[in-house]
């Protein structure tokens, strides 16, 4: 029943294009890059006490919903030249054949990477909209609900610099796709 609505094949597959193009195996210093980065900076802006606000979470869930529909229709695309790459003529000049291997593989990676972009953005407008059930008390039980705010802050920095390392990861791999075409 849930496997209709699991994302754990989308973030594996996006853990996987995180691999050195050289040797096909994953390349640490992305994984510090793409999750370890977005842990400090978050673990950085809450000791420095920068909290959410009102308006900040509003130009968040904005922008956040924009990219959203924007990556969605990216991911469109991408699927639309996969499918007329797979239409070409078959080749059997071996440098043509592996540059559309290449190609093709490229093309697999931003569809991942897109989707992982996605869903990044849709978990971080969910904790943003989060923000606005804010406690009458702090206090509920044990539980001090004061301290769940700077959770979700943080948990929010944390999704919003992912989303925007893997948005710029996107953008160089979908500039390499292209500059290809124009060689």
């Amino acid at each position: 029943m849930l496997n209709k609505i699991s994302v754990f094949s989308i973030i594996k597959d996006h853990i996987a294009t995180l691999k050195s193009s050289r040797t096909g195996k994953i390349y640490y210093p992305d994984i510090i890059l793409f999750f370890i980065i977005p842990a400090i900076t978050s673990g950085v802006m809450i000791s420095l006490g920068v909290l959410l606000n009102d308006g900040l979470v509003n130009a968040l869930i904005t922008s956040f919903s924009i990219f959203s529909a924007l990556l969605f229709n990216l991911l469109l695309l991408v699927y639309d030249i996969s499918e007329k790459n797979q239409d070409q003529k078959q080749t059997t000049d071996q440098v043509e054949i592996r540059k559309n291997i290449q190609r093709r593989e490229l093309l697999r990676e931003i569809y991942v990477n897109v989707s992982f972009s996605i869903l990044t953005s849709t978990i971080t407008v969910v904790i943003l909209l989060t923000y606005f059930l804010k406690p009458i008390s702090c206090n509920f039980w044990v539980i001090n609900l004061c301290s769940l705010q700077w959770l979700l802050a943080s948990v929010c920095y944390y999704f919003s610099v992912q989303f925007l390392l893997t948005l710029f990861m996107v953008l160089k791999r979908i500039y390499r796709l292209l500059a290809k075409a124009f060689d």
